[in-house]
């Protein structure tokens, strides 16, 4: 009888201790943010339609850093043609860009990035916390991994 009552003590405790632990192990943590921008004029993806390409689109800083710039002018999802801007050197902190596409457009933009605070899971990652493209319209689809900068 003894050993029946210290069994279930023993059971209820491992039970009621597991209880605060969080579990990762289905959890995938996506690595820093990545500039995902889609340029629309006259409601349609200048990207995507071949108005500019990855050989009319450039990319300049105010800071000398080694820049990864993607054009996909094809993409599944909420858009259909991207620009991709990334740095795995980026840290916390502001950021200033100047994208230009072809002789038509030129957007200053500015990113601040944040850490994105302890997650029990991905603890601190690189979060974009603050976009703006100058005098331009941006804007931002809930739940979307991609701006829209409107050219008008």
């Amino acid at each position: 009888m003894v050993k029946k009552i210290l069994l279930l003590i023993i059971s209820i405790s491992f039970f009621l201790s597991c209880g605060d632990n969080v579990d990762c192990s289905m959890v995938s943590c996506a690595a820093g943010d990545i500039i995902r921008l889609e340029f629309v004029s006259n409601e349609e993806n200048v990207i995507n339609n071949g108005t500019y390409t990855e050989e009319n689109i450039t990319v300049t800083g105010d800071i000398t850093e080694d820049l990864d710039v993607q054009v996909f002018s094809e993409t599944q999802g909420a858009t259909e043609g991207l620009l991709e801007i990334n740095n795995f050197d980026w840290r916390p902190g502001e950021y200033a860009y100047t994208i230009r596409l072809g002789n038509d457009w030129e957007i200053d933009l500015e990113v601040t990035f944040s850490l994105s605070g302890n997650d029990p899971c991905c603890g601190n990652r690189l979060i974009i916390t603050d976009l703006s493209a100058g005098a331009f319209q941006l804007e931002q689809t809930t739940f979307s991994s991609f701006y829209t900068i409107i050219l008008e």
